[in-house]
């Protein structure tokens, strides 16, 4: 008969406590089998049996089963007095065969062992969250911030990078306290205990659950309309859950190991592209934010509001993105001008355009980031226009080609405008009205 125990595990630095467990396991008449899809032990007769678990240098983290290398160290291992019954990654664990074996690694050849296979764990899984953090954090704070900051999908992954960042931070602090102080007792002359207690895979893996857990009731809080954002999502979670279990009941070789990881890595980029075209294709054709402005008369904001505009208007583009830290809406307005009709102020075009930014937010540090990241690059001196707007603060600037650009800045809301010639005082109170009130 057989238990299998899923769900508990040990670090490496805890390889004592391991072999600890297993003796209480023993004693209880559970004896260790193997490692497959967790812990298998036999029932039996209760036993004191001793067990020895070490780090295998060249073991790998791909490793499911013995190699042919563990192999060869498990017959050096047996002659010493010790039975290797199984291995997994780094680990193996050995059962005393004789009463007086002697310890399978001398102490400092051990704690280097086990050093440098959390350090290179922990590389491995720190490293990369650290440069996604970089560049998204990066991207935050250049020229992306007024498209990120007013998402609700962008904040909540920014949430967990810097939450996943934070601890894997902490643990390599902890790991090089831990690897200072265990360096220090062996120096002393003292050879020291690689205890702890045992970990539960699903508090491990805590983190990423509540990561899923509120994207997708972030995704469905909206009357499923983001339901395109969690269905991709969630097909490439189950999919890649179920290729590592499969490793983990078949335990393939080491290289036929990184060979189904690799093919599982590209079905998961299969369904992040697929999930990104359903998404676009969701948000281009059903996005209820464009249907809000599909109209020119639904705009907060056109020529006609503000001056007589001979002509129709011939296209329109609005865009409204929102968060909980406040919203964006994008808006452009063209107008075709009747030949007929008055000069265009220009005298070179025969449309009209005008293109337009309302952010709104109750954080001012919101704002002020913004204010400074639209600020053209290319224009002529600020002119202060704070009295005309009624504003906190209003600047306008004229680029070369007679474009006006006029940043407004209020309590809660930024306006930045940019229309083809010089707003007066009249037109500016008429445009501050109709904002004001639309928004």
């Amino acid at each position: 008969m057989k238990k299998r125990k899923v769900g508990i595990g040990f670090n490496y630095r805890n390889c004592d406590a391991f072999a600890r467990y297993l003796h209480e396991q023993s004693l209880r008449g559970q004896h260790f089998k193997e490692f497959r899809l967790g812990l298998v032990f036999e029932i039996g007769e209760p036993a004191d049996l001793y067990y020895a678990v070490e780090v295998f240098p060249k073991g790998s983290e791909m490793d499911t089963r013995p190699e042919k290398s563990t192999e060869e160290y498990a017959e050096y291992c047996e002659a010493a007095g010790w039975k290797l019954i199984d291995s997994s990654r780094k680990f193996c664990v050995f059962r005393r065969t004789k009463e007086d074996a002697v310890p399978i690694v001398e102490p400092k050849e051990r704690f280097a062992n086990i050093r440098k296979a959390e350090w290179l764990l922990w590389l491995n899984r720190a490293v990369p969250f650290f440069l996604l953090t970089f560049l998204y954090g990066a991207q935050l704070l250049t020229g992306n911030f007024g498209k990120l900051i007013f998402s609700n999908a962008m904040l909540h992954i920014l949430l967990f990078m810097m939450l996943f960042f934070i601890e894997y931070l902490l643990d390599g602090i902890f790991l090089l306290y831990w690897s200072v102080t265990r360096g220090r007792m062996l120096r002393a002359g003292h050879v020291p205990i690689y205890g702890g207690g045992k970990h539960r895979a699903f508090i491990a893996a805590l983190p990423f659950i509540l990561f899923l857990v509120s994207a997708a009731f972030l995704a469905l809080s909206r009357d499923g309309f983001f339901l395109p954002y969690v269905l991709p999502s969630a097909a490439a979670t189950v999919f890649v859950l179920l290729t590592v279990l499969w490793i983990a009941y078949r335990r393939p070789s080491r290289s036929d190991n990184l060979t189904f990881q690799i093919l599982a890595g590209l079905g998961f980029t299969f369904f992040a592209c697929f999930g990104t075209i359903v998404i676009v294709l969701s948000i281009g054709n059903d996005s209820r934010d464009e249907a809000r402005f599909k109209n020119a008369e639904d705009f907060p904001l056109i020529q006609e509001d503000y001056r007589q505009m001979d002509g129709e208007i011939t296209w329109t583009l609005g865009e409204y993105t929102e968060s909980i830290l406040g919203s964006a809406g994008h808006f452009f307005v063209t107008y075709s001008i009747e030949e007929s009709g008055e000069p265009h102020a220009s005298g070179e075009s025969s449309s009209d355009n005008l293109w337009y930014t309302i952010y709104q937010s109750p954080h001012p540090w919101i704002l002020d980031k913004l204010w400074e990241e639209e600020i053209p690059e290319s224009a002529g001196h600020p002119e202060d226009r704070s009295k005309a707007w009624d504003a906190l603060s209003a600047v306008s600037r004229t680029r070369e080609n007679g474009v006006c650009i006029e940043m407004v800045r209020y309590p809660d809301r930024l306006f930045v405008i940019n229309s083809e010639g010089r707003l007066d005082d009249r037109q500016i109170r008429m445009i501050r009205e109709k904002l004001m009130h639309e928004t």
